[in-house]
């Protein structure tokens, strides 16, 4: 056995807890670590949503073995996102978000599943492998199974084709689905064809673009955070208002969420990228949506041998960072410490999970 790869395999396990078989799970962390511990920047903890990392991207073609044009986010210990050498550790292995955008807004032109950037980067610092194809993004067709193939066919992929996969958590529960406008609808899909995903979040979903969205939402087993905003533009009730009549959200049986903002359908990107779209008054939605979004993958999907505790309420979890954690950790989860002092920024979270409701208020 390579020595530096004991060593490394050693140190992780003095972070583990104690377990049987002590000489056997010695060698099997030794066989999971890096050949180079200089691949693992130095890193000697778990990475996660409370002790973060820097993020870097790979653009990818069909050139390069994707099912796909695809863009994959990634946790990395290198200080430039231009597709940075992934960070590589023991043991640990990154989870897969699926994120399916919607169609863009009139006027946009340019490459759409790069827009939502800020959401894939949250993720990516708290140790999860995002990948973000470029896909159709239709109105899912009852019966269309294709749209859900073409979708788990990009998650296998980031699991056991793409040149990093050999730090990718491969199991299926290790896995969420993200997505926004249609995105989302087709989310919604994979979740209810693949109940094995860990969790699903739906912002501004198009629910009611269904005949009858009920059985959909309904079949829903996997752990969903449903987001949408409450504005002027009415598209937004025809849309994705889960609490107009019907009620959509209140007869779901699934562990859930509801966080609905004052606002509108566009607010996730910035202002510069939703086109002739309206836009709400608080300019922090996407910030905060990539925060409560990271925070519930990470308390439904954590990464592996993750011990950061996650409140049912989705707060920011209280940890004390050493200096070199601190070094990685500069604006984390930032969106919703700025959120609480924006006078023109408002936010109900609500939740039922495992029988228990709850709820708070974002904003001044």
């Amino acid at each position: 056995m390579d020595r530096r790869r004991l060593l490394g395999g050693l140190a992780l396990a003095s972070t583990l807890p104690l377990i049987g078989g002590c000489k056997e799970v010695i060698e099997a962390v030794a066989e999971s670590c890096p050949s180079d511990p200089a691949e693992s920047g130095g890193v000697d903890w778990i990475p996660d949503v409370g002790h973060p990392l820097f993020w870097g991207v790979q653009e990818l073609t069909t050139a390069d073995g994707a099912p796909r044009p695809m863009a994959i986010y990634y946790p990395t210990h290198h200080g430039f996102t231009d597709a940075p050498p992934i960070l590589k550790l023991c043991v640990t292995r990154w989870p897969v978000v699926l994120f399916l955008h919607g169609q863009p807004p009139s006027g946009f032109t340019g490459a759409w599943h790069r827009k939502f950037e800020l959401l894939a980067a949250v993720l990516a610092r708290s140790g999860y492998v995002v990948v973000a194809p470029v896909h159709e993004a239709i109105e899912p067709v009852p019966g269309n199974t294709q749209l859900v193939t073409n979708a788990m066919r990009d998650i296998e992929f980031a699991r056991t084709q793409w040149s990093e996969s050999e730090w990718v958590d491969k199991r299926p529960t290790s896995t969420a689905v993200m997505g926004h406008s249609f995105g989302a609808l087709l989310g919604a899909r994979v979740c209810a064809a693949h109940p094995e995903i860990g969790a699903f979040v739906s912002l501004s979903g198009g629910y009611r673009r269904l005949d009858d969205p009920g059985p959909l939402l309904n079949s829903l087993t996997t752990p969903s955070f449903f987001m949408w905003g409450q504005g002027d533009d009415l598209i937004l009730l025809l849309f994705e208002n889960l609490d107009d009549n019907p009620k959509l959200w209140d007869p779901m049986t699934t562990n859930k969420y509801a966080a609905v903002f004052q606002g509108e359908h566009f607010d996730y990107v910035r202002p510069g990228d939703s086109g002739s779209a309206l836009r709400g008054p608080c300019s922090l939605i996407g910030a905060v949506a990539a925060d409560l979004a990271a925070l519930f993958i990470s308390k439904h999907v954590p990464v592996s041998v993750s011990r950061t505790k996650i409140p049912i309420e989705l707060r920011p979890p209280e940890v004390d960072l050493t200096m070199k954690q601190e070094f990685f950790a500069g604006g984390h989860l930032n969106g919703i410490a700025q959120f609480q002092s924006r006078a023109d920024c408002r936010l109900d979270l609500r939740w039922k999970v495992s029988g228990v409701t709850g709820m708070r208020k974002l904003g001044p």
